[in-house]
């Protein structure tokens, strides 16, 4: 229980506002967003955005994550996930332990994914009409 307590130790994530934040982040960019893992200076939402993917609620596809919708979804799942995202960190010493989960999490710079979202953006603008 103890590997569980560290995704509290300054603040309890919060799923629901951050999918909340997430989903109005998403419909103000239309539909595609870049996020920065660190904007929060707490790194909350990396541990938010973590523990949705490992719980299957964003898919890597390879270029990018996209939403989806995990198919089992019990305690025991959510408790796995929170274990294995505090897995993932280091010890700075003085009995500090930082969670590092964008060790496990597929990265982009952020002009890169920047650059994808206005692409993405653009195409969205056209549409195919069918002769």
């Amino acid at each position: 229980m103890i590997a569980v307590d560290l995704l509290h130790a300054d603040g309890i994530p919060d799923l629901a506002a951050f999918a909340r934040e997430t989903l109005d982040e998403l419909k103000q960019q239309n539909y595609a967003a870049a996020f920065e893992l660190y904007a929060d200076g707490y790194g909350m939402f990396s541990r938010e955005f973590g523990l949705m993917v490992r719980l299957g609620f964003f898919i890597h596809d390879g270029v990018c994550y996209r939403m989806g919708l995990p198919s089992t979804l019990t305690p025991q799942v959510v408790r796995q996930a929170a274990i294995g995202l505090c897995a993932v960190g280091e010890d700075w010493g003085d009995g500090v332990f930082v969670l590092t989960p964008e060790r496990h999490l597929h990265m982009h710079r952020e002009s890169d994914a920047e650059a994808w979202q206005s692409r993405r953006r653009a195409m969205s603008r056209f549409t195919v009409v069918n002769a």
